[in-house]
């Protein structure tokens, strides 16, 4: 239609049903039909599923929080190892400029709304001083030690301050478990229940943060293997604090 591409999805209504039931919330299908235009329906029941896309479920976004939280981990960590190992400032400015996206998408969800491709321009609105740091202040200028070291400090302050409600799935796992967990079964439950992986990454920054516990566990590398080796593992050791009022976050070293 006068040179635009107009992509339509022809669906009977039951799988169409099943789509917006099963279509976690912030997800890129969940994004794609809550940010769609019922242009018209004579059944009154598809209306209301239009309705109740735009309703976001805790349990949904606590699940995408925790998502977004592993995407941002190995960035920030590999930012943080050529900051202190080279001394690169654009290649450290690079892997900031990664994990702005998945920081993004945090901020977003976090407001309650729908993270849509153009998230980080979503996120802006919210955050403006932030992701002026992260984001605006690391593009297309001369990367300084100061300049580089700041929005890292920013990102660092940015998840202290909401570690608790971004790892909280990982917490509770942790808590109802009682004792250490090793690295395979903490990927295991995560990934069979939430399809979430490199939650490993979370633990350990989580360890590091001094928030859990961190303990080897023995394990056999083959079922017939009769040595017996040590696999990191993780426990709780109390509920965290965390303070998760954006306006109390500083974004300044």
């Amino acid at each position: 239609m006068d040179g635009i591409n107009v992509h339509t999805f022809l669906l009977p209504r039951e799988t169409f049903r099943r789509t917006v039931e099963g279509a976690i919330h912030n997800s890129f299908s969940h994004s794609l039909l809550a940010k769609g235009t019922l242009l018209y329906t004579h059944d009154p029941t598809i209306g209301g599923w239009f309705d109740r896309l735009r309703v976001l479920g805790d349990r949904d976004t606590q699940i995408k929080l925790l998502g977004a939280a592993t995407d941002v981990l190995p960035a920030v960590y590999k930012a943080h190892k050529w900051m202190v190992t080279r001394g690169d400032l654009d290649y450290t400015a690079l892997w900031i400029l990664y994990a702005a996206t998945p920081l993004a998408r945090m901020e977003v969800i976090s407001a309650g709304s729908i993270a849509d491709r153009e998230v980080i321009p979503q996120a802006s609105t919210l955050n403006p001083a932030f992701f002026k740091i992260i984001y605006n202040e690391l593009l297309n200028t001369v990367k300084t030690p100061e300049r580089v070291q700041t929005a890292l400090d920013a990102v660092d302050s940015y998840l202290a301050h909401r570690s608790a409600s971004l790892f909280a799935p990982v917490f509770d796992y942790l808590r109802e478990a009682g004792e250490a967990r090793s690295c395979t079964e903490i990927e295991d439950h995560f990934k069979r229940h939430f399809d979430i992986e490199n939650i490993t990454t979370a633990c350990e920054y989580l360890a590091d943060q001094g928030l859990i516990g961190k303990a080897a566990t023995p394990v056999h590398l083959t079922k017939k293997s009769n040595i017996e080796m040590q696999e990191l593992a993780f426990f709780y050791t109390g509920e965290p604090t965390g303070r998760e009022n954006r306006k109390e976050i500083s974004t300044t070293p």
